[in-house]
């Protein structure tokens, strides 16, 4: 029973983990996307 529930636990904490760091990739993604988008308007003008 115990080792069911650290299982499910660490199982979780890697879930959450991954989640968090996808979520950041994101966020990075957009950013990088915003500001080519801006260079490339600046570049057009």
């Amino acid at each position: 029973m115990n080792y069911i529930l650290v299982g499910a636990v660490i199982l979780l904490i890697i879930l959450v983990t991954i989640q968090y760091s996808l979520n950041k990739i994101i966020m990075l993604l957009k950013e990088i996307r915003d500001l080519l988008y801006k260079l490339d308007i600046k570049d057009k003008i």
